[in-house]
């Protein structure tokens, strides 16, 4: 049964220093392509290192909204935290080349804002901004959008469908680790979205997410690990390995009926990937 991983961080660690045998145990169970998705510059530059290293890995690049909320943190002023954006947004379109399937991962997360009204104001407005940074550059680069969406109430998903139909983005984009309202996950996909379905499919609290899965279209669905994150049952509580990629697929086709196999052809169809 071959997998193609749609969402792997190989760029992190626990993995990029050993990121070869990693790649090798993958491929004994039956990994036969995978994405490396970025998170920052500096693990955008790594996995275009990668990629150049082995011909099946795919590198996705762009800076995760958890990174700004880092940013925020840290102390910088929005003034300096839009000179950011616009400053990685130039960086990303100058280090897109003919291997890069496409701009992530981005989006939104409202999921630990702070208790102070004002800071959390500045995350949500500095996510947003670069997530609309993230999708001038897809619409740009004819590249699909890796979106990574997280809260505890519906604004995120509200806030990322609004921005994509602001910007009337028309491309290809992926839910990755689906989640939130039905509601949301229906509009999207009459939007082209396509579903990343991760290891905590597997959770015993994850009836939500498996009915996500079961009301979304066949040629719409992926698979993907999000290792070192979210690792299948029965191995929750330790890092996820690239190589449990092959548990989460045998809970997906023996527990709730998907076609792996269609799944591995969808995903040569979202990242537009020539056998």
């Amino acid at each position: 049964m071959p997998i193609f991983d749609t969402h792997c961080h190989y760029n992190l660690e626990p993995f990029f220093s050993e990121w070869e045998k990693h790649w090798q145990r993958a491929k004994s169970e039956g990994v036969t392509h995978s994405t490396i998705v970025s998170v920052d510059i500096t693990t955008s530059k790594v996995a275009l290192e990668l990629a150049a290293k082995e011909a099946h890995f795919y590198p996705i690049l762009g800076c995760h909204p958890g990174y700004y909320q880092e940013q925020v943190e840290a102390g910088r002023t929005e003034t300096e935290l839009l000179q950011l954006i616009e400053s990685e947004k130039k960086t990303l379109f100058e280090l897109i080349n003919g291997r890069v399937v496409a701009i992530g991962e981005t989006g939104l997360d409202y999921f630990r804002l702070p208790d102070d009204q004002a800071r959390a104001e500045l995350i949500k407005k500095v996510q947003q901004k670069a997530f609309t940074a993230h999708i001038s550059i897809a619409q740009e680069k004819n590249l699909p959008l890796v979106i990574h969406a997280r809260d505890k109430s519906d604004d995120a998903y509200k806030d990322i469908l609004s921005a994509l139909k602001d910007a009337q983005f028309s491309g290809r984009f992926i839910l990755h680790c689906v989640s939130g309202p039905s509601t949301y996950v229906q509009e999207a996909l009459q939007m082209g979205a396509f579903i990343g379905l991760a290891g905590n499919l597997t959770y015993k609290n994850s009836e939500h997410l498996r009915e996500l899965a079961a009301f979304a279209p066949a040629n719409r669905l992926l698979i993907e690990t999000d290792a070192p994150f979210l690792p299948p049952v029965p191995y929750r509580g330790k890092p996820c390995e690239p190589w449990m990629i092959s548990e989460t697929a045998k809970y997906l086709e023996t527990e709730l009926s998907l076609d792996i196999k269609q799944m591995y052809q969808n995903s040569f169809e979202v990242f537009k990937i020539t056998l």
